[in-house]
């Protein structure tokens, strides 16, 4: 699986230009938060256009610019069970993600059990199964492995096809 890991402020700076663009922009995160007040952001992954893409927020210290990018209007983005998300927009920059859609709520909105696990979503309406095997990785440590980084960029493999 291709995706690009991000790593550097000019990265994410870059990256952010050409996200500004998307009309779509699938968003998950990976958080720690059993032994701490408030959850620590450990990793963003971003499905647009067709890229995969993952930004390390413990090596870029100011994503400012990313968190901008998603409360601008002219886009949708699109999570499953964003409560997380949009919590870590709001602290970051004060203000809330523009256009969001939660494929988890929608799903409930249309029937569906609720609250539905991914995995369970794209099972049902996309017939795919997502890997296993992380779902409990301390993702405080570095470096991540390969087979972390491409569990976490299957969280936004499927979003806007679920949408859809």
């Amino acid at each position: 699986m291709r995706y690009e890991y991000l790593s550097t402020r000019q990265q994410v700076a870059d990256f952010c230009r050409e996200m500004a663009a998307a009309s779509c922009i699938a968003l998950d995160t990976e958080f720690v938060s059993e032994d701490t007040y408030r959850p620590q952001l450990c990793l963003i992954q971003v499905a647009l256009d067709g890229r995969l893409v993952i930004l390390d927020p413990l090596t870029v210290d100011d994503l400012t610019s990313f968190w901008a990018v998603l409360a601008e209007p002219g886009h949708e983005t699109v999570v499953h069970a964003g409560r997380q998300e949009f919590q870590f927009c709001a602290a970051a920059i004060g203000n809330r993600p523009a256009g969001w859609f939660d494929v988890q709520i929608a799903a409930g909105f249309v029937g569906m059990e609720y609250p539905a696990a991914y995995g369970t979503l794209i099972s049902r309406l996309l017939g795919r199964t997502l890997p296993k095997g992380e779902t409990r990785t301390n993702w405080r440590l570095r470096p991540l492995s390969t087979r972390q980084l491409e569990y976490a960029v299957h969280d936004v493999l499927y979003l806007e096809p679920l949408r859809d």
